[in-house]
């Protein structure tokens, strides 16, 4: 999964007025129902749950650098201060509750007490300092997303204050996202920081590292001192599998338990059929979306995006391209953050014709074949990206653009595209959370995946300032105002939401994105898995 295809989640504004939220032991009924349940799967691995894993891992401290393969197991092997769950909420972790101070720059958590590390050390808060601090220090892959963060004090072993430079409503959705688990400074203090996989993880999650072979597994066990929900399953194993036609075979033959990742959309289909196999679909925060070069002409001028704007169909796309797998765009946000959307500014309707007149009124005539303008329309290979490009191609021929596709490799399209600004029109995917304020990476003059050259004063201070509030009614008039803004420039076209899949075997019972695990653990915490038979 390349960076901007990165996964995750949330609606953060309304949780940042919580002022405290409690973990307790939870679902002490399906706890019952399992001393009654009886295993079932492989009579040689009834008690083993197999995962598929589409890559190798990089490095076993997940803070330290960007690292998507390892962020599953990850997940079962440390914790959070507070973290994301398959619904977009901020749920407990280490963190048992916490208070938001009334200008927004303080947060005080209250930890967990009785947590130990899975060495038998004592967790206190003196880790969660080493980790925040070691993060900001030593630049590690979150260290942009906490950039607000000005100090971390701990009055007690079991409370820790974060100080933040201004009120930030996204902070809390970053430090339950992504590369802020909670490292032993014990191990980790020192040069061991960035150790890669030379040093054996260690941390306070439900499961403990047992193994790794290189191409093949990774094998967790469970820890019976975990502090929440200790695990049903006596271990984990993450097999190793980077080709997606293997995996798929896999997970048909039984060989996995747990898919492990989306299926290709080709698949999903095939099984739903079965009526073995069980997919929960999600809509989260990320998008596939087109890019235009506004720095170039005619693409400078707003009527020509607009123009592609009328002249596209989503409904069509998502159904022709992505066999219906997908859900077709309406909003400049994502559908996720409902609160903050705007009724008035949406994407405009299909309607060639009035495509059409914008071009002319950007000062563009139809050449003798009846094409206003011709496209280079650049992307990276993606499993869908090729199909989509040749529906959206189609589409825009009907009102006289005329589309050329060039499909590259990602290191030569981000050379040409990213670096070299050498396009006409591209696309991208990816996560834009885990708060609604993440679309000013895409859109804002400093944002880091605008690609297109775009820069709006009024946008960016629109973004600006709804950063800065804390309730979602106060801040969804400053995002009335960013839709609005991108309504009349489209810099960016949203095609289609991502689907999120998960594929499990129906003897799989308390899989993450389940109603019984949902909320309480993470997007791929298996600590409530179980395999049964009736």
């Amino acid at each position: 999964m390349g960076v901007l295809m990165i996964r995750s989640w949330l609606v953060i504004g309304m949780l940042m007025l919580v002022t405290g939220c409690s973990s307790g032991s939870p679902m002490d009924e399906a706890g019952e129902v399992r001393q009654d349940e009886k295993l079932a799967g492989q009579p040689d691995r009834s008690n083993t749950v197999v995962i598929g894993m589409p890559g190798e891992p990089q490095t076993f401290n997940p803070d330290a650098r960007p690292d998507d393969y390892f962020y599953a197991p990850a997940q079962n092997i440390y914790s959070r201060l507070i973290k994301l769950n398959n619904n977009q909420e901020i749920i407990p972790d280490l963190a048992r509750s916490w208070t938001v101070s009334e200008d927004g720059k303080e947060i005080t958590f209250e930890l967990q007490e009785g947590v130990v590390w899975h060495d038998g050390q004592p967790f206190t808060s003196q880790d969660v300092k080493f980790t925040l601090d070691s993060i900001m220090e030593q630049k590690g892959a979150a260290v942009d997303n906490l950039s607000s963060l000005q100090s971390v004090r701990t009055p007690d072993q079991h409370t820790v204050i974060l100080t933040l430079k201004h009120p930030d409503a996204t902070f809390l959705g970053y430090l339950a996202w992504y590369a802020t688990f909670v490292m032993p400074e014990h191990i980790y203090q020192g040069e061991q920081w960035d150790s890669g996989t030379r040093i054996s993880p260690i941390g306070t999650g439900p499961f403990k590292f047992k193994e790794y072979t290189p191409g093949v597994k990774l094998i967790l066990e469970r820890n019976e001192q975990y502090f929440g929900q200790i695990p049903s399953v006596d271990r984990l194993v993450f097999s190793i599998m980077p080709d997606p036609n293997t995996m798929v075979q896999a997970f048909y033959n039984g060989e996995l338990d747990i898919f492990g990742t989306d299926p290709p959309i080709t698949e999903v289909t095939r099984m739903e059929e079965r009526g073995d196999i069980n997919i929960t679909k999600k809509v989260f925060p990320s998008r596939y979306y087109l890019v235009f070069n506004t720095a170039k002409p005619p693409f400078d001028q707003p009527e020509v995006r607009r123009a592609i704007a009328y002249a596209l169909n989503n409904e069509e796309i998502v159904n022709k391209a992505m066999k219906g797998q997908g859900q077709a765009s309406s909003s400049f946000l994502s559908p996720v953050y409902s609160w903050a959307l705007s009724e008035k500014y949406k994407l405009p309707e299909y309607d060639p014709a009035e495509a059409g007149r914008m071009l002319e009124q950007a000062g563009l005539k139809p050449d003798a074949k009846g094409n206003y303008l011709t496209i280079t329309f650049k992307l990276f290979q993606d499993g869908t990206f090729s199909d989509i490009a040749t529906v959206i191609k189609d589409q825009l021929q009907q009102a006289g653009i005329h589309v050329q596709i060039e499909v590259k490799e990602y290191a030569a399209w981000q050379e040409e595209v990213v670096q070299g600004r050498n396009y006409d029109m591209s696309m991208l995917g990816g996560y834009q959370g885990p708060d609604v304020g993440a679309i000013a990476n895409r859109v804002s003059t400093s944002g880091s995946n605008n690609i297109m050259g775009y820069s709006n004063a009024k946008l960016d201070e629109a973004l600006q300032q709804a950063a800065l509030l804390i309730a979602p009614t106060t801040r969804k008039v400053h995002y009335e105002e960013v839709q609005r803004i991108l309504s009349e420039d489209m810099p960016i076209y949203p095609v289609s939401e991502w689907i999120s899949m998960n594929p499990v075997h129906e003897y799989v019972k308390g899989d993450p994105a389940s109603a019984e695990a949902v909320g309480y653990t993470g997007f791929s915490e298996y600590n409530y898995v179980r395999m049964i038979q009736d």
